[in-house]
């Protein structure tokens, strides 16, 4: 039977706990606001996480990723492809569906060696805008990044260590949509517009049930 100091350290330690994910959490909410009005270039783990693009508009946030990518330790290889990148969003006088699919081209011949991008920073990036133009192979690298993320993770320092989960699920959800499911997802979510809202919609609805079925079985 445990001591009452033993009690007291557990009821201490949870408090503890549960203060460290507030503040998680509102440190997050700040970075997903900061992004959403175009102050903060999120990282790619905190794009996998649901975080918006720079401004919401991912032509702006890949121009900020090529500006802010250190040059020296990227060979000519490297600075092609983010030129191309780069230079693929500013089809300033063609429609926006042929724009995002000069960016889809450009992003496909993309190329960046071990010694360009030793910790896979760039191709992820890379991977993580392909998926939000329809690439489905690039969703379900996504989703896969996602999981790992989420299965390594320090769950005991997050404010919300399920968000992963949610967003991998969504993914997954996604990509079925796009290769054209046995059965069809919701009216709703099938008509979304924006990628951004068919993955938050989704990861919104695993979020929900999950949690209403722990509930009723807690």
């Amino acid at each position: 039977m445990p001591s009452e100091t033993q009690e007291l350290d557990e009821i201490l330690g949870v408090r503890a706990a549960r203060r460290m994910r507030g503040q998680r959490r509102a440190e997050a909410a700040a970075i997903f606001r900061e992004a959403a009005e175009g102050r903060l270039l999120p990282t790619s783990d905190q794009l996998l996480r649901g975080c918006p693009f720079l401004g919401g508009d991912m032509a702006s946030d890949i121009r900020a990723f090529v500006a802010e990518t250190p040059r020296g330790a990227l060979d000519q290889e490297a600075l092609d492809s983010l030129r191309r990148v780069d230079a693929a969003t500013r089809g300033a006088d063609s429609n926006e569906a042929s724009v995002d699919a000069a960016i889809l081209d450009a992003l496909g011949a993309c190329s960046f060696t071990d010694a360009s991008d030793p910790d896979g920073t760039l191709r992820l990036r890379c991977v993580i805008y392909a998926a939000f133009l329809g690439d489905i192979d690039a969703m379900h690298a996504v989703a896969a990044e996602a999981a790992l993320m989420a299965y390594m993770q320090e769950w005991h320092r997050e404010g919300d260590g399920t968000d992963l989960v949610w967003q991998a699920l969504a993914w997954c959800a996604l990509s079925a949509v796009q290769m054209g499911p046995f059965r069809k997802p919701p009216h709703p979510v099938s008509e979304m517009a924006s990628t951004r809202d068919r993955i938050d919609a989704f990861a919104d609805e695993f979020r929900t049930q999950v949690f209403r079925l722990a509930r009723e079985v807690g």
